[in-house]
């Protein structure tokens, strides 16, 4: 009996183990000829990631599930400088970098960093096409394929007392970035600015170590920033500018169709992303306010142009091409 048990049940192990053969069969046949690993210093849901998400979707459709991009949030696979060595090294594919950390390897890059150079979000959209053009050379030389520029956010101020003019940043204790661009602003707007890493702002903020920094909206509600400084001033100095880069090695690689989807996928996510964008931080700042933050406008920003325009002269001579880049960016429509 238990012969015969054992027979009757070969034809259903059978149809088991050939339904399982076409399965991994099938499995094998939607892997990606080529993949890449995409890094990224923001968490899921930022808007950052969102367009990230958007465009690696695009791709994986376009090229028929041959190109397979996945996304590494939260800094997973390191800070924004280790991910960018990375993708010169070929162990990152691609990342979205913010692009005062490329300055080290394409210094006309800081150009992007100059105060009040970019204005609105059309304008950013509009130097996106000729910046590309003109710096990709570059970026090539040092083991990049750049794909464009996007808008990571505007840097605003972020303070434990109001600011309403130039006049009451003089002499207070800022952070910034660690650039001896931003360093040079804010010294020249009259603050005391101070170079500190980004997981540092809410315990210098609470100690008292500093009275003021700038960020973006999007940070100022997910690193909960207006608890430790409640006002959040929109002076719209410098739009950060998040810069698109692939490892030249494994963009050598790809044939020239799947190259050319996936530099219009990138294109198309850039052009949508300030609109995107505006719809977080506008969702953002609510928040903020429903938890007690104060927002206040600058509706004259003469003031802090003027005080900053030094700076901005003077850097435009120091970087490389400097003069031509900040024409090209000042002309773009």
């Amino acid at each position: 009996m238990k012969i015969k048990h054992s027979l009757r049940g070969l034809p259903v192990i059978t149809a088991l183990l050939s339904t399982l053969a076409i399965s991994v069969a099938s499995t094998s046949a939607l892997a990606a000829e080529y993949n890449a690993k995409l890094s990224l210093d923001v968490p899921e849901g930022n808007t950052k990631y969102v367009a990230a998400k958007k465009f690696a979707d695009m791709v994986r459709e376009r090229t028929d599930d041959n190109v397979d991009i996945k996304l590494f949030p939260n800094s997973v696979l390191g800070g924004e400088s280790e991910s960018a060595e990375g993708i010169r090294l070929g162990s990152v594919q691609m990342g979205i970098i913010t692009s005062s950390v490329l300055t080290s390897w394409v210094p006309e890059v800081q150009v992007l960093d100059l105060p009040y150079l970019i204005n609105s979000d059309e304008q950013a959209v509009a130097i996106n096409e000729p910046l590309t053009d003109e710096l990709a050379p570059k970026f090539e030389g040092e083991g990049f394929h750049l794909m464009g520029f996007s808008v990571n956010g505007i840097r605003q101020l972020m303070s434990s007392t109001p600011i309403h003019s130039v006049d009451d940043v003089k002499g207070k204790k800022m952070r910034v970035i660690q650039s001896p661009l931003h360093v040079a602003m804010w010294k020249a707007a009259g603050a005391n600015p101070t170079p500190i890493p980004a997981p540092e702002i809410y315990n210098s903020m609470q100690t008292g170590v500093i009275d003021f920094f700038d960020n973006t909206a999007t940070n100022y509600l997910t690193n909960r920033f207006y608890e430790v400084a409640p006002y959040y001033v929109k002076t719209g100095h410098v739009y950060a500018m998040g810069t698109w880069v692939v490892s030249q090695s494994w963009w050598q690689r790809l044939p020239e169709e799947y190259q050319q989807e996936i530099t219009k996928a990138a294109s198309e996510v850039q052009e949508q992303l300030p609109a995107m964008r505006q719809q977080d931080d506008k969702a953002a700042l609510a928040k903020t306010v429903e938890d007690g933050a104060t927002i206040i406008e600058i509706d004259d920003k003469g003031p802090w142009k003027e005080a900053m325009q030094p700076v901005r002269e003077e850097y435009t001579k120091k970087i490389p091409n400097g003069k031509a880049l900040v024409s090209l960016i000042e002309n773009a429509d």
